[in-house]
């Protein structure tokens, strides 16, 4: 007999079990409440109440709008406390932020705008050239057929131009006094949302254009403030006295900055 093996089929391995995903992390619930009251005249005002992974409660001021961010535990009685035992602050921030609001920049015939540190009013000329003159209180913008989005263009033009002649040859100017005239790779005129200044690390200067609007003493300050941190990437104590020792008392600057800032963007 001719000798025969049995044949066996090889078991199969097991295949890996499939790693569970990682669980999505909840997002922040958004509750509202109305609470009203306070000491000044306003109306009842609406708090947004974001639920997140965070160990204290705190207060965020947004136009017509208070945010309160909380722990995930905290109870709602918890956050009506503490949004009531803070209500005089919040009224105040509101009544703040109401005033900004309503002192912010819109091009338009009859406007307001806050130019070199004076209040100007807008005023629309009909005219084939286009230009921005200032004649006594009136901030006069020419052109035809205008209307606010034209007006607006041609302020945004007329600030850009502005800042081309007058921001880049004193950042260079400056940097080459300090000697690091070497270390700039560009320089940016950019609008952007919230910052008037940056530099990076690659050399790279880049201001807010609409800083034009305000006096030449800030403007300098600003061009200072970037430029020195090509020597100082930080903000340490060696930073502002270099600052300092350009722009002396730099500090009432940035004072009347955050003052007035709210009343360039548009």
């Amino acid at each position: 007999m001719a000798n025969t093996r049995a044949k066996t089929k090889a078991k199969a391995k097991p295949k890996p079990k499939p790693k569970p995903k990682p669980k999505a992390k909840p997002k922040a619930k958004i509750v509202p409440l109305n609470i009203g009251g306070g000491k000044l005249p306003l109306a009842p005002y609406s708090c947004e109440v974001q639920r997140s992974k965070r160990k204290t409660l705190a207060l965020y001021i947004k136009p017509e709008k208070v945010i309160v961010k909380v722990p995930y535990q905290a109870s709602r009685s918890e956050v009506e406390e503490f949004v009531q035992s803070n209500e005089d602050w919040i009224h105040n921030r509101l009544h703040e932020e109401s005033q900004r609001q309503q002192e912010m920049l819109r091009i338009e015939s009859g406007g307001k705008i806050f130019y070199r540190a004076r209040e100007l009013t807008i005023a629309f000329k009909e005219g084939r050239k286009r230009r921005i003159l200032v004649n006594g209180d009136q901030f006069i913008i020419q052109g035809h057929k205008l209307t606010p989005a034209k007006a607006q263009e041609q302020v945004e033009d007329f600030l850009i131009d502005k800042a081309s002649q007058y921001i880049l040859p004193r950042a260079r100017g400056l940097a080459h006094h300090l000697g690091v005239e070497h270390k700039i790779t560009e320089i940016k005129l950019r609008k952007t949302k919230s910052k008037w200044g940056h530099c990076t690390s690659a050399g790279v200067l880049q201001y807010n254009w609409l800083i034009m609007l305000a006096p030449y003493s800030i403007i300098d300050y600003m061009i200072t403030h970037e430029v020195c941190h090509l020597i100082h990437m930080d903000h340490s104590k060696r930073f502002w006295q270099l600052v300092d020792s350009i722009c002396p008392q730099s500090e009432q600057y940035i004072h009347w900055l955050k003052e007035h800032e709210h009343r360039f963007w548009f």
